[in-house]
C-alpha cells in the first residue's frame, strides 16, 4: 500500500462494527458451545484479509481512472463489505467445538439475498467504481468457496462439492496457463446464464447450510444443481481454448424452439408429478398447500423457475417430514432444478422471472462492467 493512499472515514467506522461482530461472536461460542478462541481467531483472520483487500484497492474507489477518487466509500461499497463480513465470520464455524445452529445458513443467506443490491445502489447514488467492482466479483467467488467447503465440513454436503468453490479459481488458472503457453484465450460473450447459475448456486448453498433438510435429500438435489453449474464452467472453459473462428458462436433458432418445446413437457410433467407426490406428503397442511399452488403456477407457466423452486423446497421440508427419497423424488427433483436453470419454455402465461434470473440473479449488473472471461461464481 502505498503511503499517499487517503483512507476513507467511513472504512474505519465498518472496521469498528468489523471487530464488534467478532467480539460479540466470540462472546456468544465461549457461551454455548465453547470454541471461542478458534472461532475467534479464523474470523479475525477474515476481517484482517477482507481490510487488507479493501485498503489495497482504495485508490480504484473512482469513477474513472482519470476521476479523483469518493470522499467515502459510498453505500454500494458498504453493503458489499457487510456481506464481506458475513463471509468473514464464517471459517470460525469450521471450529470443532463451534455453536452451529442457523447462523451460518443465516450469514450465506444474507450475502446471498443482497448480492445483486450493492451494484443496485451504486447506479442509483452514482457512485460507481472499480473497487466495488472487485469487491464483487471476489466476494462472489470466496463465498462458494467458502460455503461449499463449509457444507461438506458439516456433512450437510458430499466431498465433491469442493469442486463447486474450487470451478472459479480453476477457470482463471486455467486462462493463466493459456497464456503462460503463449495462446490467448478467446474472448466470450456475455452470457446471462452465467449470472443465473452463479445465483442458483448460491442460494443452494444457502439451503444447505440450514440445519433443515437432510444431507441424502441435499446431496440428490445438489447434484442437480451441480450438473449445469460445473457443465458451464466446461463449456466456456472450451471455447476459451479455441481458435477465434472455431469459438465463434452459431445461430441455433430450430434448436432454442426444440428446447423451449421441451421445458413447455417438462414443466407440465414436473407439475402432475409433484401433485402426487405431495398427495401422500407427510409434510404439514401448510407445506402441502404451498406444493400445490407450485405445481398448479408450473402447469399453467406462471412464473416457472420460482414455483420450481417452490417445488423443490416442498420436497425437501416432505423429507424432513419423514418421506423417504425415492426414484420418483430424485427424478422430480432433477426436472424442478432444469426448469429453475432454463425457465418454463414455451406457452406461459407469465414468466417475468425469465428476466429477473438472467439479468439480476448472481450479482446483476456489477458496480461497473463485469468481464465476459470470468463466469461470475
Amino acid at each position: 500500500m502505498n503511503a499517499g493512499k487517503r483512507v476513507p472515514r467511513d472504512f474505519w467506522a465498518w472496521l469498528a462494527v468489523a471487530a464488534a461482530a467478532v467480539g460479540s461472536g466470540y462472546a456468544w461460542q465461549q457461551a454455548h458451545g465453547g470454541g471461542g478462541l478458534c472461532w475467534l481467531l479464523l474470523s479475525a483472520v477474515g476481517v484482517a484479509y477482507l481490510a487488507f483487500f479493501t485498503l489495497r484497492h482504495i485508490e480504484t474507489n473512482r469513477p474513472s481512472p482519470e476521476a479523483p477518487a469518493y470522499p467515502t466509500l459510498g453505500a454500494a461499497n458498504h453493503l458489499s463489505l457487510l456481506r464481506g463480513l458475513a463471509l468473514a465470520l464464517l471459517p470460525g464455524f469450521f471450529c470443532p467445538r463451534a455453536a452451529i445452529g442457523w447462523l451460518p445458513g443465516a450469514l450465506y443467506t444474507f450475502v446471498a439475498l443482497t448480492d445483486w443490491w450493492d451494484g443496485f445502489l451504486a447506479r442509483i447514488t452514482r457512485h460507481t467504481s472499480r473497487l466495488g467492482e472487485m469487491l464483487d466479483l471476489h466476494l462472489d467467488g470466496l463465498g462458494v468457496l467458502i460455503a461449499s467447503s463449509l457444507a461438506v465440513a458439516l456433512g450437510r454436503l458430499p466431498w465433491w462439492y469442493l469442486a463447486v468453490g474450487l470451478a472459479r479459481y480453476a477457470y482463471v488458472a486455467y486462462l493463466a496457463l493459456l497464456r503462460w503457453l503463449g495462446r490467448n484465450p478467446v474472448a466470450l460473450p456475455p452470457d446471462p446464464q452465467r449470472r443465473a447459475n452463479a445465483g442458483l448456486m448460491m442460494a443452494f448453498l444457502a439451503v444447505a447450510l440450514w440445519p433443515v433438510f437432510p444431507p441424502q435429500g441435499l446431496a440428490v438435489v445438489g447434484l442437480w444443481f451441480f450438473i449445469p453449474f460445473i457443465g458451464l464452467f466446461l463449456r466456456d472453459a472450451f471455447q476459451a481454448g479455441k481458435a477465434p473462428a472455431a469459438a465463434a458462436p452459431r445461430p441455433q433458432r430450430a434448436a432454442h424452439r426444440r428446447v423451449a418445446a421441451g421445458l413447455a413437457g417438462l414443466r407440465w410433467l414436473a407439475a402432475a408429478g409433484l401433485t402426487v407426490l405431495l398427495w401422500h406428503s407427510p409434510a404439514g397442511a401448510g407445506v402441502r398447500f404451498g406444493g400445490m399452488l407450485a405445481a398448479l403456477m408450473l402447469a399453467l407457466g406462471v412464473l416457472p423457475r420460482v414455483s420450481a423452486l417452490g417445488g423443490l423446497l416442498a420436497l425437501g421440508f416432505g423429507w424432513a417430514a419423514g418421506a423417504s427419497l425415492s426414484t420418483a423424488d430424485a427424478l422430480l427433483s432433477a426436472v424442478l432444478t432444469a426448469i429453475a436453470f432454463y425457465g418454463g419454455g414455451s406457452a406461459c402465461l407469465w414468466a417475468p422471472d425469465d428476466r429477473v434470473f438472467l439479468s439480476h440473479i448472481g450479482g446483476g449488473p456489477s458496480q461497473t462492467a463485469a468481464s465476459p472471461q470470468t463466469p461470475a461464481a
